[in-house]
């Protein structure tokens, strides 16, 4: 008999727990009722400034309640929002030159946000391009041209974008305007461009006034704009004369005899170093110097050798070709003195003003001796002499 209650009395405390454990579950579950799963939070998001604008670029999540992007920025809490899930935007009229914060969400189908992101962003204002201070120009001779360079295309704070325009105007009413393009000199400090490039060889000396502009981008903090502006400049430049040593220009030279010794070749006569000399067992030779392009030689220079003045030239010509074949006259001696002293040098100008691409020097007689030599014959443009 007491087996038997003890049985009934196991049962009856089962049932209890059992009715006590089901109604904890429901209340623990209908605590939660209310919970909702939201969107996924963005991932990886950056900026890069633009003119008065930023784009924003990010991550999305891998989730399926996520449908759309919302962002709040600036000190008015602007709210702009997207109905897909893009990655990337542009925010513009950001013209206020100041830091922006913006906030991005994603959102489920009945607009609950998720976990926000937040970024501060900087975007190149006027007032910050107006700062920047604009390239500088210079006119100079490197090697054989002439070019326009143009100094400060980059620095720490913008990074030249390839693109130049520019006109000149000078006395006689000259003008010349034009533009380049030269993606691969972007990022450049400093670009040379070439005068031939306007259709002339050269600016004739004087004062020139250089209006034109430099696109750049600007640099905001470490990070380079994704868009170019334009720095727009006037400067007065005074053009100095260009004198070009036209033995320095790629060309080949020539002379008659091809007797010369080796230590004292016809390469010698050009290399404007009066320690050296060309030197041939005839007492007449001519030389010619013929180069890849045609200028117009003002004026050229003789330079005695080193030893025994009867070697010296007495008459001469020099003459211009552009062939070759036909030949002009630019300059004649005759019965020229022996040079004063060894390894003097003496300038003979011309009046010619025509490019030649070919030049001789043809010597025919000198003082007596029966080997002529010259230590050099240099030939000179000058365009303050056009």
């Amino acid at each position: 008999m007491k087996k038997i209650k003890s049985i009934i009395t196991v049962g009856i405390l089962l049932a209890l727990l059992s009715n006590y454990g089901c109604d904890s579950m429901e209340d623990n579950f209908k605590q939660y009722l209310k919970e909702y799963n939201y969107s996924g939070k963005i991932d990886s998001l950056r900026v890069y400034p633009g003119f008065e604008r930023v784009i924003l670029a990010w991550n999305n999540p891998k989730d399926q309640k996520s449908k759309s992007i919302k962002i709040v920025y600036g000190p008015d809490s602007t709210v702009v929002t997207y109905d897909s899930l893009v990655d990337s935007v542009s925010i513009e009229g950001l013209d206020a030159g100041t830091g922006y914060e913006f906030i991005v969400y994603t959102m489920d189908a009945k607009n609950n946000l998720s976990v926000p992101t937040s970024i501060t962003a900087f975007p190149v204002s006027k007032a910050f391009v107006n700062a920047l201070t604009p390239p500088s120009i210079i006119v100079q001779a490197i090697g054989a041209d002439q070019y326009i360079t143009v100094i400060g295309t980059s620095n720490v704070l913008m990074r030249f974008a390839g693109d130049i325009e520019y006109t000149v105007t000078g006395a006689d009413g000259f003008t010349q305007s034009g533009s380049v393009q030269w993606p691969e000199k972007a990022g450049a400090t400093q670009v040379d461009l070439p005068v031939a490039g306007m259709g002339i060889t050269f600016l004739p000396p004087g004062e020139y006034t250089f209006s034109y502009k430099v696109s750049v981008f600007p640099i905001v903090g470490n990070l380079v704009s994704v868009d170019e502006v334009w720095l727009e400049n006037t400067q007065t430049v005074f053009v100095q004369p260009v004198v070009i040593n036209l033995m320095t220009v790629p060309g080949v030279v020539t002379e008659s005899n091809n007797n010369s010794p080796g230590a004292e070749n016809i390469d010698k006569i050009i290399d404007n170093n009066p320690d050296t000399k060309y030197l041939t067992f005839n007492s007449t030779a001519w030389i010619v110097w013929k180069m890849d392009r045609a200028f117009a030689a003002t004026r050229y220079t003789l330079t005695s050798a080193n030893d025994d003045d009867s070697r010296d030239p007495r008459d001469w010509t020099v003459e211009g070709s552009n062939d070759g074949i036909t030949w002009t006259e630019l300059d004649r001696q005759t019965n020229f003195p022996r040079f004063p002293q060894r390894k003097h040098r003496i300038t003979f100008p011309m009046t010619n003003r025509t490019a030649y691409t070919h030049y001789r020097l043809n010597v025919t007689a000198n003082h007596g001796s029966g080997i002529f030599q010259l230590a050099d014959w240099i030939l000179y443009y000058d365009s303050g002499e056009e």
